[in-house]
């Protein structure tokens, strides 16, 4: 294993606080203080008409808004993980309201009053992480966290909330929403998970082996299979690696074709891909590195000696032994890429791409 495997990265969380008093100033100052040695990173701004580009009080010391804050809250929006009002909440309301998109998009957005008396979280509760933000910071600066999202209020197994908690991407939102609505009316909710589930569960669910045996619906269900059952969310790890060699000069298009097809073949979700790999000669391959940015993947390529002492059994090409000095690059670079995980799909070829898929060990775990 290479250095840069061992490396583990913590992403920040990108957040930021506008204030448009002193007072609510020294307030944005505190919870920027705090969150020094969190894995928040802030960037606070003021907006007031008292503060001019040219003086800044001490006590002001932040970015100051000199245009309209819609634009600059429209830049947030894109951008930030995270974005804190002190004041009123009809200003963060207006700000926000013509960029708002989806409960998959949207950021954490947050309300205190310039008093520091209380935290409202008022947009992405648990997708953005909207409420576990007001309750750190409520909790940092002595506010009542006032969290007004019903799966929170009586206490119910909220689904977005676990897929976000364990890495999970949801397959329908609408169908989550469902879900969440039939639990609050005191509903029954079948899951059944690949890797098995705890003997007790969150109260309105129950164990459940298999859908086409069960006929409740909506139900949940956990692994990186294609679940084509009706009513059945899909709760999906990102716990795929898929390995890629390909002709110089390849298209995006063959690309996508080539994975889409090997997922088709393992029956799994293209979802599950949280990154691709190959050996270093494609490291600039405009196809794959098109394809890895359009689906939001990192790519990784390492060089034929690494994957050479990859153990195992692989699909062996002369060819591609002659042209990279390695016998198979996508099977190789998928289990080497995987970090200690299996091969479940071998080399799949299509248009002059091939394909193969990796899986790393994963787990689910309820609060």
């Amino acid at each position: 294993m290479t250095e840069q495997q061992k490396k583990v990265e913590i992403k920040k969380k990108r957040l930021a606080i506008v204030s448009f008093t002193e007072a609510g100033t020294r307030l944005a100052r505190e919870i920027e203080t705090l969150a020094k040695n969190t894995t928040y990173e802030v960037s606070r701004y003021v907006k007031s008409r008292y503060v001019t580009e040219k003086e800044v009080p001490e006590t002001m010391r932040a970015a100051v808004i000199l245009g309209e804050l819609k634009e600059q809250v429209q830049v947030w929006m894109r951008q930030m993980d995270g974005i804190v009002f002190v004041g009123a909440v009809g200003i963060a309301v207006r700000s926000i309201a013509p960029f708002i998109e989806s409960k998959a998009k949207d950021p954490a957005v947050i309300v205190l009053d310039e008093a520091g008396m209380f935290c409202i979280p008022i947009l992405a509760g648990h997708l953005g992480g909207a409420n576990a933000l007001a309750l750190w910071i409520a909790d940092a600066v002595g506010a009542v966290p006032v969290i007004t999202t019903a799966t929170d209020r009586k206490k119910r197994f909220a689904v977005d909330l676990f897929a976000k908690e364990n890495g999970l991407e949801i397959s329908d939102l609408k169908l989550a929403k469902e879900i969440s609505a039939a639990l609050l009316a005191g509903k029954k909710i079948p899951v059944c998970c690949e890797k098995g589930l705890p003997e007790i569960l969150p109260e309105g669910l129950y164990c459940c082996e298999d859908f086409a045996e069960e006929t409740a619906r909506p139900g949940i269900y956990i692994g990186i299979k294609r679940c084509s059952e009706a009513g059945v969310l899909s709760l999906i790890p990102k716990a795929v690696t898929v390995g890629i060699g390909c002709r110089r000069g390849t298209d995006k298009e063959k690309i996508h074709h080539c994975v889409h097809a090997v997922c088709k073949e393992a029956d799994i979700c293209k979802e599950a891909i949280s990154r691709a790999a190959s050996i270093d000669l494609k490291a600039h391959e405009q196809g794959i590195l098109k394809w890895c940015r359009e689906s939001g993947i990192p790519f990784d390529t390492y060089p034929a000696e690494l994957l050479n002492d990859v153990e195992g059994s692989f699909t062996s090409s002369v060819f591609v032994k002659e042209t990279t000095g390695v016998d198979n690059v996508c099977e190789r670079s998928a289990l080497l890429a995987s970090n200690g995980g299996k091969l479940i799909q071998r080399k799949t070829a299509a248009d002059g791409v091939t394909a193969a898929l990796a899986v790393k060990e994963w787990r689910i775990h309820f609060a």
